[in-house]
């Protein structure tokens, strides 16, 4: 087969869809030496990340800016097609909600990451909202099957656009084999005075923007700090997003400076480190598509508290607190519960290791793939055989 990937979020993104589209792709070529790959992304693409390198892959640079790609091929309806760049292609999959202008005969894919836009407005950036609203139903009309990341995204897509349910397939996301927990002291220690860390530690990994509830969960901790007079430390790692200011201004009007780390993007090593030295890991998010942070703080032996909403009771099973994320009441006491009960911190430790160890790029590029032959044959229905969160018979 000839595959056509859109690789533009591997190139430019560095977290979330990016992150999802690079760990897919490798695991993919990991697998597969035999189908040809060509991968194109718009812009000039930066130094630090470049195309994965296989004798069955080629990259291809559309020198246009995305947003002028964009605006010629979703606003204007140029009929620059997208195979003139990629060359004659078997199946074309739009890796980022959405599918360019195609000429030919070629079969179609699209994964689409989650629905935030049409469920929770609130919570998006107002131009990323209107231009998704805009071209998702487009490709998802378009494709042949549609890739959701986990079966909460699945559901939304049926019931805002009222997909068919055969026409969906769920690949979720992995969780890397190299996510692990560290012992070594002097790598714990180094992390923790290089970024001011006290114990005990409760921990949360994501951009600072609304939709990952940051502001409930310093409310929280404030709750927990004035109520118990702990001498818990909260840090949060990640970029700032969407509105982060206000984030920052909360810590600053509760007083909580010197018990709140903003810590910014950290590097991997940095991230599992920090998952390894966590006595909780807090993720009350209003909404995701799926919810990877989770998992990887289970993979590093952080229990885990997160919220009962969207797709993220799937992810974390009964290895998590689930929690009311618009509660602060509710994740100030699972906080406290679980920094004050060490049997509790071991029962979920053990029960996370488990849970993260059902989610590996290995099967989820495995269905992928798949998913390809079947089109390829002509399949028109990608009804689940088995759940993907089901554990894995055997280890990857």
């Amino acid at each position: 087969m000839r595959i056509a990937l859109d690789y533009t979020a591997g190139i430019r993104q560095g977290a979330g869809v990016g992150q999802y589209v690079r760990s897919l792709v490798d695991a993919m070529l990991a697998q597969d030496a035999n189908n040809k790959y060509t991968l194109i992304t718009s812009g000039r693409p930066p130094k630090e990340r470049s195309f994965p390198t296989a004798d069955n892959v080629r990259g291809r640079n559309v020198f246009i800016p995305d947003r002028y790609l964009n605006i010629l091929w979703y606003r204007w309806r140029v009929p620059l097609y997208a195979n003139y760049f990629t060359g004659p292609a078997d199946i074309y999959h739009g890796l980022d909600f959405c599918l360019p202008p195609l000429r030919g005969k070629m079969h179609k894919i699209v994964t689409v990451y989650d629905l935030a836009f049409l469920a929770h407005p609130e919570t998006a950036v107002p131009s990323l909202a209107a231009y998704l609203k805009k071209v998702v139903p487009e490709a998802v009309a378009a494709a042949d099957a549609v890739a959701a990341i986990s079966h909460a995204t699945k559901q939304t897509l049926i019931e805002y656009y009222k997909v068919a349910e055969e026409k969906i397939t769920v690949i979720p996301c992995g969780v890397a084999p190299h996510f692990r927990r560290i012992t070594d002291p002097a790598l714990l220690e180094a992390t923790r005075r290089k970024f001011e860390l006290e114990r005990p530690l409760v921990l949360s990994v994501g951009t600072l923007e609304p939709r990952k509830n940051h502001l409930g969960l310093i409310k929280a901790f404030y709750e927990v700090q004035k109520s118990k007079e702990s001498s818990a430390m909260l840090a949060l790692a990640g970029g700032q997003g969407w509105l982060y200011e206000e984030t920052q201004r909360m810590v600053t009007e509760l007083k909580l400076e010197n018990k709140v780390r903003f810590l910014g993007r950290v590097s991997e090593l940095e991230l599992i480190t920090l998952y390894s030295l966590a006595d909780v890991f807090a993720f009350p998010s209003f909404f995701e598509g799926f919810g990877i942070p989770p998992l990887e703080a289970m993979a590093c032996g952080a229990p885990v508290i997160t919220s009962n909403t969207s797709s993220l009771p799937e992810v974390a099973g009964d290895a998590a607190i689930l929690v009311d994320p618009h509660d602060t009441h509710a994740i100030a006491d699972a906080i406290t519960r679980v920094l004050e009960d060490e049997q509790l911190r071991e029962e979920l430790r053990q029960k996370g290791y488990l849970q993260a160890q059902r989610y590996t790029w290995y099967r989820s590029a495995g269905k992928m793939l798949s998913v390809y032959q079947k089109l390829y044959r002509g399949v028109t229905n990608f009804a689940e055989e088995a759940e993907m969160n089901s554990a894995p018979s055997t280890p990857y």
